[in-house]
């Protein structure tokens, strides 16, 4: 006996724009493996797991699809993950050198009322952030983080770039500013 197909996704959309493959099998001994390779030539393995059931097996399938799958993205959304790249790039290019000062959380927030938040988060993994919804009276905003910066004046700095520059392209952005 071989092993055995429990789940698989073909169509799996990575941040780097290539496609891959999630499989979930089960071996003859009950162990089980999960996988995710990339559909070119060169069969790169993403992530890979190796549990002892079909249930954990069927966790860590979903798990890795959750992390590693970005939806395609058009319009409003596909412009937001562009957006939010350049705003990156903008924001670490205005980093300045002195980090000293408060260690800190500062990060630049947009306000997007009544869009899709899996779409939103999509965006924000195409571009290389992570979010988390900030809500505050009767208001919320998405919040990014700022990859590749200190803790001090220099992620102040990419934070208030990364918000100028959003506002220039048409979003309401702000800032949340917080000392660790």
């Amino acid at each position: 006996m071989t092993e055995q197909k429990i789940k698989q996704d073909g169509h799996i959309h990575l941040a780097d724009g290539r496609s891959a493959t999630l499989t979930a099998v089960q071996f003859p001994d009950g162990a089980c493996q999960v996988t995710l390779l990339t559909n070119d030539i060169k069969r790169e393995r993403i992530a890979f797991c190796r549990c002892s059931s079909v249930d954990d097996a069927l966790y860590f399938f979903d798990a890795i699809k959750e992390e590693y799958h970005i939806p395609e993205l058009t319009g409003k959304y596909q412009k937001l993950a562009d957006d939010l790249k350049a705003a990156l790039a903008y924001g670490l290019n205005h980093k300045g050198t002195d980090d000293g000062g408060t260690s800190n959380l500062d990060v630049p927030t947009i306000s997007l009322p009544g869009w899709d938040q899996a779409l939103v988060m999509a965006a924000a993994k195409l571009a290389g952030l992570r979010f988390f919804e900030w809500e505050f009276g009767s208001s919320k905003a998405y919040v990014f983080s700022v990859p590749g910066v200190g803790q001090g004046y220099t992620r102040t700095y990419a934070a208030e770039a990364m918000s100028h520059y959003l506002k220039e392209q048409g979003y309401a952005a702000g800032m949340y500013y917080q000392m660790d």
